[in-house]
């Protein structure tokens, strides 16, 4: 795989997700100027009230995991940029889901690095998830009916508003962007305000030493929370921007990955956007079963099976509502 790519997955590990609107958010500072990344805002551009909120924006996370596996139905369009080492590495694509706890969703994208193309597609039938990065890589599948089956129909339906349910439904897609994001990063601060007419929440978030109050203990959750010194390229600041309307609650418009490093006399801290997600066009669709069809190709020898990084070591073990 060309060089520029393998930076791309090491700088974004476990996101599949960007866009391509360029929204711009800025907020009044409560931590000290070295402890976060600069919030701009383009020339020409009229900036709305912004409002610090005391809410927990850990909650706020929780919640959009929450929307993304049990809200309706949505399509949008999807794009990234990633820069390292003075290589660029854009991802574009769409993606479309039918919500409502089905499990069903579709992601399509083509990433690319200077001559180097590589498409990719992440589909989901609610039953098994397969995800296929270019054509020669075998493809990969989680059976997501096993994951179910070890938390109990009974206690999913009985426990729909509880966090944790939400955390083990959030399989793929834009759901598993968010609990990615959710047990990485502590979340520290959130604001809100409006961007191009619309209400957000802009949260900050810093790479966490220790696992959340409420949190997954599947594999991919405890990869989330490796200690920050066992993985140096994992950026080290992220801003998520959050839809605070009833039209798009909850929807990650932005995600923002910064490096963190201190000037050469060591008075400050420097930060470096690394990659950046945006997603546009957020809209609700009309759903079809053959939009969530896979065809294994015949050209693929095996399937690698990744069931098990998303099976529970001790189901469902706190089942706390969501906070009113």
């Amino acid at each position: 795989m060309n060089a520029s790519v393998s930076i791309l997955c090491l700088i974004c590990a476990a996101v599949w997700f960007s866009n391509a609107a360029a929204l711009a958010f800025q907020a009044t500072n409560t931590q000290p100027p070295n402890t976060q990344p600069p919030i701009t805002q383009p020339p020409n551009t009229q900036q709305s009230a912004i409002t610090v909120v005391t809410i927990d924006p850990n909650q706020l996370v929780l919640k959009a995991i929450h929307q993304a596996v049990h809200g309706p139905p949505f399509l949008c369009k999807v794009h990234q940029s990633s820069q390292a080492y003075d290589q660029v590495v854009v991802v574009s694509g769409d993606y479309k889901a039918s919500g409502g706890g089905s499990g069903q969703f579709r992601y399509t994208s083509r990433m690319s690095s200077g001559e180097t193309t590589i498409d990719t597609i992440q589909v989901s039938d609610g039953r098994l998830m397969y995800t296929q990065v270019g054509a020669k890589d075998a493809p990969r599948c989680v059976n997501i009916d096993q994951v179910r089956e070890s938390l109990g129909s009974n206690s999913i339906d009985q426990f729909r508003d509880s966090p944790e349910v939400s955390i083990y439904l959030a399989i793929g897609g834009h759901a598993e962007l968010l609990r990615n994001l959710y047990h990485r990063y502590r979340w520290y601060k959130a604001v809100e305000g409006r961007i191009d007419g619309v209400d957000v929440w802009q949260l900050v978030g810093t790479l966490r030493t220790e696992p959340p109050r409420i949190s997954g203990n599947a594999l991919v959750d405890k990869q989330a929370l490796t200690p920050p010194a066992a993985n140096p390229n994992l950026p080290a600041e992220v801003r998520l921007t959050l839809g605070r309307s009833i039209a798009t609650a909850y929807f990650p418009f932005r995600v923002e990955y910064f490096s963190r490093s201190k000037t050469s006399e060591d008075t400050q801290t420097v930060h470096k956007l690394v990659s950046k997600l945006v997603h546009s066009e957020p809209s609700s669709t009309t759903i079809s079963e053959k939009d969530f069809a896979y065809k294994v190709p015949d050209s693929a020898d095996k399937i690698d099976y990744e069931t098990n990084q998303y099976m529970p070591e001790t189901p469902l073990a706190r089942k706390l509502p969501f906070p009113q």
